[in-house]
């Protein structure tokens, strides 16, 4: 495995100006490392679940308070499939929840009825240096079962090639996600209009998604100009062929590398078919911070003030090699121990996972009675333990020692 160290730098928004907020993804919708809160929670929240409920289809149709209940969520909890909850906004807006059921570990009630309006976006577009198009999406307060997808059928077209999903606050915005555009045909008159798909891990309140050109060009414009330089290529393609080699671009006449290819589908010569894919190395990019006791230094022990970095980073965002199947408490394990970083865990029958205890010789309850240890992954507190949190490609996880259950990292749950 390679622990490849990365910049810290923020990500600003090109013609936006938008600021990046650390842990304001992390939402309403965590349960901490603490073993005794999280039992609280977690008891909480358990109820009698109705037998008679009847499983939810990949696609649900949301009933008019846009709640999907904790025993229907049971019915799709670790299943590897795709579930749509579908509804539309008072001003008309279409709009689509995805959730992956295999990420759901912990079932809990989701509130999902969505508004949409141009209330006060006008400041909002001010914020972000003019940008053109702005529109306000409010959620309802809840604790996320899993991460989430948003999608939303505007109704109509914005000439935008950069979109970002973003909370204000203190007369600041922040960027919570980079929304996916795609432009779609309806109607008879086959009039365009822009569908945006963003990442859900923060609820309650009211967010925004903020559009605009970072060329300068409508995306009609810029377009036109990339049809007119394909052309172009084309044209020169075309004219470099006709004097070399009849249209072949390789000497066996291939299309590719001119490697053989008579094997058919590139299978190995004993007939086996290459590396097995669950061997092949995915990467994850991995932190662990403690920067919340240099806020909270009179509440740490004396005896635990060594272990805390000047700058609070025990490991700086680092890209690191992880195999399919593999969990956050894996790669925790694996790094810790190839860093030098003092780990321990234990198993917790009760939520069947691990528990980590402590990092860096930093533990539970050594801050203050509220604090203790928290992941984080793409900006969700997952409601359940880190042992069971599959990662996949391309994953950031986040190690950070809260002093206030969550509040002081970007976590509500406990609000």
């Amino acid at each position: 495995m390679r622990i490849k160290k990365k910049g810290l730098a923020l990500w600003l928004a090109l013609f936006l100006g938008v600021s990046s907020l650390s842990g304001c993804g992390g939402g309403d919708d965590g349960m901490t490392q603490l073993s005794e809160k999280g039992a609280e929670i977690l008891n909480s929240t358990e109820e009698d679940s109705d037998t008679d409920v009847e499983p939810l289809k990949q696609k649900t149709k949301l009933p008019e308070d846009g709640i999907i209940t904790q025993a229907q969520m049971e019915t799709i909890a670790g299943k590897d499939e795709k579930y749509y909850f579908t509804g539309k906004t008072d001003s008309g807006i279409s709009y689509k929840w995805t959730y992956n059921g295999s990420q759901i570990q912990n079932p809990v009630e989701q509130k999902l009825l969505v508004q949409c309006s141009e209330d006060g976006t006008e400041e909002v577009k001010k914020l972000a240096n003019d940008a053109p198009y702005a529109l306000k999406v409010t959620l309802e307060k809840m604790n996320l079962a899993a991460p989430a997808k948003l999608t939303l059928n505007l109704k109509e077209k914005w000439d935008a090639d950069k979109v970002l999903y973003c909370l204000e606050e203190d007369g600041k915005l922040y960027q919570l996600d980079n929304a996916k555009i795609t432009v779609r045909e309806t109607g008879k008159k086959k009039t365009e209009r822009t569908t945006l798909t963003f990442n859900v891990t923060k609820t309650g309140g009211d967010f925004y998604l903020i559009g605009g050109s970072t060329t300068g060009e409508t995306e009609d414009e810029s377009a036109d100009k990339a049809k007119d330089s394909a052309d172009n290529k084309d044209i020169e393609s075309n004219e470099k062929s006709a004097g070399s080699s009849g249209g072949k671009s390789g000497t066996d006449g291939n299309t590719g590398s001119g490697q053989d290819d008579s094997s058919g589908d590139g299978a190995d010569y004993d007939g086996t078919s290459g590396d097995d894919s669950s061997d092949i190395a995915m990467t994850c990019t991995f932190s662990i911070e403690c920067s919340t006791i240099l806020n909270n230094w009179d509440d740490l022990k004396e005896s635990k003030a060594e272990f805390v970095p000047a700058d609070g980073w025990i490991l700086y965002p680092s890209e690191v090699e992880f195999y399919e199947g593999e969990t956050v408490f894996d790669v925790l394990k694996r790094v810790c121990n190839q860093a030098g970083i003092q780990m321990e865990s234990e198993w917790t029958p009760m939520y069947n996972s691990y528990y980590v205890s402590g990092i860096n010789n930093l533990y539970e309850f050594d801050c203050g009675k509220d604090s203790g240890w928290m992941y984080c992954v793409n900006g969700w507190y997952p409601n359940y333990g880190c042992s069971k949190y599959t990662l996949e490609d391309g994953d950031t996880v986040e190690w950070r020692y809260t002093c206030n259950l969550g509040r002081d990292v970007g976590d509500q749950y406990y609000d």
